[in-house]
Order: C-alpha cells, then structure tokens, then sequence
C-alpha cells in the first residue's frame, strides 16, 4: 500500500471515529466539539505533517530509497492514531 493511500485510509477512519464519540457522547458544547477538535489535531493533523516531511526528505536523497524506508514516512502517523486510541480510552474512563 503506498503512503498516500494509507494516510487517506487513518485520516477517513479517524474522522469517522471521533464523529461517533462525538455523536455518542450526551455532551455536544462547544466546548466538547473543541477538545474533540483538538484531539483530532493532535493526533492526526501534526503527525501527517510530519509525515509530509519525511516524505520529502526522503525524496531528496540522492539514488534508490528502500521501500522499508519510504514507509517511514507512515509511521508518524501510526503513532497519531494510538495516541487518539489512548486519548479516548482516557476520555471515556474518566466519565
């Protein structure tokens, strides 16, 4: 699976993962909808700009790149997505 796709692939499901805590949580304030905001920024937005710059700084080495070091590029946003599993673990045990 290439990068691209698969980021295309976190970003969707992750969208869709908060918009169900969202819809399923009682609380729907502002201020609900902000901290949902911000973790999804947190854990998806940074990390895949991140990811961008890898990519691009793996595209600037001179010759072939390995294909285990294009996927490099990916893993920040892995890291995102268990950071918004764990984040939501939390949120949802301290209610």
């Amino acid at each position: 699976m290439r990068p691209r796709t698969m980021v295309a692939i976190n970003v969707a499901g992750t969208v869709a993962l908060i918009s169900v805590f969202f819809w399923v949580d009682g609380d729907r304030s502002p201020l609900t909808l902000f901290r949902w905001a911000l973790l999804f920024v947190a854990a998806l937005v940074f990390p895949m700009h991140l990811s961008n710059r890898v990519e691009a700084a793996l595209a600037e080495l001179p010759g072939p790149v390995s294909p285990r070091l294009k996927r490099m590029a990916v893993y920040p946003v892995w890291v995102g997505l268990f950071t918004l599993s764990a984040a939501i673990a939390l949120l949802t045990r301290l209610r």
